[in-house]
């Protein structure tokens, strides 16, 4: 398997145009797995997101840049607000961040003073936000142990050794009474004098939820002040199964203050917990608190800066039996619960959130002048008992003053008109559409109109994918699922091609290196072969002197060639982008199924720099298309794609993405309704609604809030795909 091919893949497959750098760490899977798995409740249209994000759990090449693993959501006034970082709070903050800082040299020399195996790592800074530096320590090129600390004071807030422990067994794990030694022979050397003022209270086995950092033995100490517990000002150290340190962390003063305000709204989150695990994340920290033993509970929490506000907060269950002890609450009694929370949480803040659904408890939506402020958006999960099971929010909300007035938005008019002369046609081969009658699903080939082909429309947009900006009345089009760009690039013309009749057929080894041979001029006698078969794809592989791939890849069952492809020649890049062009039409026809007879273009990917995105070689990626409309299987890929060498412009691979490689006979085109009709029923369904948004189209944090148009059905078909039939004039809904 090419693992850089699949790693790019997998990340296109998220959705990310603009990733520049990304690695995966097996810890990193695990979240994205658990992130999607809470994401489900009622996020309506981020329930789709779920399929994009479990691209990325294909994964398992080595990484270091960690992100935030909580969709952001709303915050409040009040309590969260008094801690709220606006963007020009955050400048101030990054600006102070350069006054007098620790060094990372200094600030870990106690660390390695007290781990002796440390001494030899250097220091590599992954990010800095919020006075809170994020280290990794290497040991060569290979990435030992994680460290967090404060740039103003030093202090350390976490440390964790690297790898993956799952597979270690509880029975290895040190006695209590050796692991307690093991922790304070640590905080005597690593804390001085400061360690006599924390009291031992507890020693337990600790395995995080997703089984990635333990078992290790959790030493749990609390700091006391004239014989009382100081709150939340606790600390613990992981002592793994050789009896060394695998973990630290502690709960600054900050957190201390923040988790004590919100013991109010949050009786679960009580001072008698202890830290399981703390690490930083993309704009602030992870923590896990609580106790492992039948007694206890744990709560997970994100906050965002050091104690700036609340971002997702999680009572976990530590077996199926506490799950189902907590019902989760319904109805009337759970609305009552939520608006309750959300009154102690945010004060009179908590009057600009709504219900999305009135009549459905669990999303809460922000709105500002009477308008809805899209993605500041508030979900929360309530237990039949009262307690708060789930709860997540966006930590940087807007101030008042940056929202733009009202009056400064074109016309609802001006709006439609922009609309109507971006609705355009697309054919859509094997489309779900539920018959009336009762034989079950059937698929069947439709034309459609939409005003996005590089998105499938569904109820009640949130404007990341295409919106009209209100401002200046333009339809802005963000980048399509899977990094389909065909609306962004607006080219309409078709290439036509004359297909083979019939596939290029590979069986063996033999004639897969004969096929390289002949399109690449590549021997491949001294290279490392290898085969792989998987969802009913066949790979013959090697891999030359420099682990570079080359290979051939044939639909297993009929040995017709889906892929093939070689390493560039070297790092330059001087062809031009028509010349890439060219020789990518010309090779296209030669592999592409039998019987396409002319494609559009739906994505140029731009040379440069080898990365896991991108193989840094121009990449242009069709559509199948018939009478000039682009023609789309089920989901949002291109078809095809050609790849060229952009030092010597030849082609290096090709790529049939389609999942089903028959053709069907596609809907005529001739006899439809005009496309002002087609509008006229869209709008019955989809009416344009001026709102507020937060995000671009790139789902990138906006500096201000914008006003846009944006499609806003009715709430019965928020979360469903709708389709407006170009033959019939009707709206299908699924």
């Amino acid at each position: 398997m090419d693992v850089d091919k699949h790693i790019r893949e997998a990340v296109r497959n998220g959705s990310q145009e603009s990733i520049e750098e990304v690695r995966f760490t097996k810890e990193m899977e695990l979240r994205i797995r658990g992130a999607i798995s809470q994401n489900k409740h009622k996020n309506r249209n981020r329930l789709f997101m779920a399929g994009s994000l479990a691209a990325c759990l294909a994964v398992t090449a080595v990484g270091i840049h960690q992100q935030g693993w909580f969709p952001q959501m709303p915050s409040g006034k009040n309590l969260t607000s008094a801690f709220a970082t606006t963007a020009t709070d955050k400048k101030n903050t990054e600006a102070k961040q350069n006054s007098v800082k620790v060094s990372p040299e200094e600030a870990i020399l106690p660390l390695k003073k007290a781990i002796s195996a440390l001494s030899n790592m250097r220091i590599r800074v992954d990010r800095t936000s919020h006075g809170i530096s994020d280290l990794m320590l290497l040991e060569g090129d290979n990435a030992r142990a994680n460290v967090a600390y404060d740039i103003q004071t030093g202090q350390i807030e976490s440390f964790a050794i690297n790898g993956d422990r799952g597979e270690q067994k509880e029975g290895k794990l040190p006695s209590a009474k050796t692991a307690e030694n093991a922790a304070n022979a640590f905080l005597q050397a690593f804390l001085g004098e400061g360690s006599q003022s924390y009291q031992h209270v507890e020693t337990q086995i600790y395995t995080d939820e997703y089984k990635v950092k333990g078992p290790w033995m959790s030493v749990n100490y609390q700091r006391m002040e004239n014989g009382q517990p100081v709150p939340f000002d606790v600390l613990s150290v992981g002592i793994d199964e050789r009896e060394q340190v695998a973990f630290f962390g502690r709960l600054n003063k900050s957190e201390q203050a923040f988790f004590t305000k919100l013991t109010d709204a949050m009786p679960d989150l009580s001072p008698s917990l202890l830290l399981l695990d703390k690490e930083k994340n993309h704009d602030g920290m992870s923590f896990i608190l609580g106790k492992t033993n039948k007694e206890g509970h744990q709560v997970s929490l994100v906050i965002y800066g050091n104690g700036q506000a609340l971002e997702s907060y999680r009572l976990l269950n530590r077996d199926e039996k506490e799950a189902a002890s907590r019902k989760e609450a319904e109805g009337e009694k759970a609305l009552q619960q939520e608006r309750q929370f959300l009154n102690k949480l945010l004060g009179a803040d908590s009057d600009n959130y709504r219900l999305l659904d009135a009549n459905d408890p669990g999303l809460y939506l922000r709105y500002h002048n009477e308008l809805p402020v899209l993605s500041d958006e508030i979900s929360i999960i309530t237990t039949d008992s009262g307690h708060v099971q789930y709860f997540r929010m966006e930590p940087e909300t807007f101030e008042p003053s940056q929202y733009p007035d009202v009056s400064t938005a074109v016309s609802e008019e001006e709006a439609i008109k922009e609309l109507s002369e971006h609705m355009k046609l697309r054919y859509v081969q094997n489309p779900r559409i539920r018959p009336e009658s009762k034989q079950g699903e059937k698929w069947q080939p439709i034309l459609e109109y939409t005003p996005a082909v590089s998105f499938m429309q569904r109820g009640r947009e949130d404007g990341t994918e295409w919106h009209i900006d209100a401002t200046d009345g333009k339809i802005v089009y963000g980048t399509g699922d899977n990094g389909l760009a065909y609306d962004q690039l607006n080219t309409k013309e078709a290439h036509p091609i004359e297909s083979p009749k019939e596939y290029v057929k590979v069986r063996s080894k033999d004639e897969a290196k004969a096929l390289l041979q002949a399109e690449f001029g590549i021997q491949v006698d001294d290279s490392t072969y290898r085969e792989s078969n998987r969802d009913g794809r066949k790979e013959y592989v090697w891999n030359d002197k420099n682990d570079k791939y080359i290979g051939v890849e044939v639909l297993a069952e009929t040995g017709s060639v889906v892929g093939l492809g070689s390493p560039r020649s070297d790092t330059a890049v001087t062809v031009k982008r028509e010349q890439a062009e060219e020789a990518a039409l010309a090779f296209l026809p030669k592999y592409v199924d039998p019987g396409i007879k002319e494609v559009q273009l739906a994505q140029v990917i731009q040379p440069g720099e080898a990365n896991p995105v991108s193989s840094g070689e121009w990449e242009f990626r069709y559509l199948m298309s018939k009478d000039g409309i682009p023609v789309q299987d089920r989901g949002q890929i291109a078809a095809y794609s050609v790849t060229v060498d952009p030092s010597s412009g030849k082609v290096t691979k090709f790529e049939n993405y389609r999942e089903t490689h028959e053709l069907v006979e596609l809907p005529a085109s001739d006899e439809i309704v005009s496309k002002d009709k087609a509008v006229e029923a869209y709008l019955r369904v989809m009416p344009l609604k001026l709102v507020y948004l937060m995000k671009d189209v790139d789902g990138q944090k906006l500096a201000q809030p914008k006003l846009a148009y944006v499609p806003w059905s009715d709430e019965k078909l928020a979360g469903k795909y709708i389709t407006l039939d170009a033959v019939t004039g009707k709206i299908i809904a699924d």
